[in-house]
């Protein structure tokens, strides 16, 4: 009797082990369908529903704001003192993108014409987009707020 008591415990046991198990790979494996690279959209079609839409944002350097405009394909970043970075952006996915900076008038930044960044939209919370970038292995997290 005291053998049958340990067997069903083990077989509990196990179930329960194994029930856990599924769930947390179907949790990782569902979560990692929403953001991973083989959501990339081939270079012939063009992404359609993208996380950021044409307008205006807004974020916060050394204390300043700096406007951000996406239009008509293009990301134009307007600092003090006439500043700026325009960049053509191309849509890898949904969410994610390519900047290719076209014009620049910034000082002290690693950037050029023709200079190329990836950015990554990590997370939405109401109307603020939380991102990563990277430019040359350099990664850096910010975000923006919809105006």
């Amino acid at each position: 009797m005291k053998n049958l008591h340990i067997i069903l415990g083990l077989v509990l046991l196990i179930s329960l082990n194994s029930q856990s198990f599924w769930s947390q790979n179907l949790a990782i494996n569902t979560n990692l369908k929403k953001t991973s690279v083989n959501n990339f959209i081939p270079k012939n079609k063009k992404v359609v529903n993208t996380i950021l839409t044409e307008g205006n944002y807004t974020y916060v350097c050394k204390g300043k704001e700096v406007l951000v405009k996406i239009k008509d394909g293009y990301y134009k970043e307007n600092y003090e003192n006439n500043e700026f970075i325009e960049a053509k952006i191309n849509w890898i996915s949904e969410n994610e993108y390519s900047l290719t900076i076209t014009d620049i008038n910034k000082k002290n930044l690693p950037f050029k014409k023709g200079t190329q960044l990836n950015t990554k939209i990590i997370k939405v919370k109401n109307n603020k987009y939380y991102y990563e970038s990277n430019l040359n292995g350099l990664t850096w997290t910010g975000n923006f707020k919809k105006e």
